[in-house]
């Protein structure tokens, strides 16, 4: 899938796949540098992350 990032013109799905993917990343991220103080949250917020 890397080689996506090299074609000038994408398809609408890589463009939506590309997309979807820096979400999970940057949720992810933002979830190990600044987790949520409450529990319940956090371990709802991990299983939506893992889960789709």
């Amino acid at each position: 899938m890397s080689s996506l990032l090299f074609v000038p013109v994408l398809e609408t799905g890589a463009i939506a796949w590309l997309a979807g993917f820096l979400a999970a990343v940057g949720g992810g991220a933002l979830h190990i540098l600044m987790p949520p103080r409450d529990p319940a949250v956090a371990e709802a917020l991990l299983a939506a992350t893992v889960h789709p």
